[in-house]
């Protein structure tokens, strides 16, 4: 360290906050997911082509989908993560969410999956665009980073089609703000 430099310590990460109105367009609606929604979690986690291109836990049995599902306020509260389920029409058709939150530099990853009998339809496109929309407008955050894999060409459509550039780094796409807070790309 150079003398008269303090090392500068990373903000603290602050809690994410739940979308207030909630998110919705047309029969879509990004919501928090309950208990209830256990089966469904299970379903998504148990898709050979979601467990491929996200993050799906070791222990995917519905008793660890309801205590997931029960830990999403404190993961919220501690900055961590905010995971929504892309409602249509009641029924639980995928999940929209977002994690490492970095207020230093102005960023937060997003990621999505759809079950495999509402793929193609325009639900994550609407889910990553409402999502990214919010981030830039709500939290401490002008870019929204997405990581899509080159092999997952699916992914890489929904980030172009909800607003996403492709970014510098191979497979990431960057949806931003448009140089104000609250303010998007069209």
């Amino acid at each position: 360290m150079t003398p008269g430099h303090a090392r500068r310590r990373p903000s603290p990460k602050p809690a994410i906050p739940l979308p207030d109105p909630p998110l919705g367009e047309g029969a879509v609606c990004l919501r928090p997911w309950s208990v209830a929604d256990a089966a469904a979690l299970v379903a998504g986690w148990s898709d050979p082509e979601v467990a491929r291109w996200t993050g799906v836990p070791d222990r995917t049995e519905e008793v660890a989908a309801r205590r997931w599902i029960e830990g999403e306020a404190d993961r919220r509260a501690r900055g961590l993560a905010l995971d929504l389920v892309v409602d249509l029409d009641g029924a639980v058709v995928g999940e929209v969410g977002l994690s490492s939150l970095d207020p230093d530099a102005g960023t937060v990853e997003i990621g999505w999956w759809i079950d495999v009998a509402h793929r193609r339809r325009g639900l994550a496109t609407v889910a990553a665009r409402l999502m990214a929309t919010w981030s830039v407008a709500e939290l401490c955050v002008n870019t929204v980073l997405a990581t899509c894999d080159p092999a997952n060409p699916p992914s890489g459509g929904v980030a172009r089609s909800a607003g996403f550039a492709p970014g510098g780094e191979d497979g990431v796409w960057t949806f931003r703000d448009g140089g104000g807070r609250g303010t998007v790309p069209p």
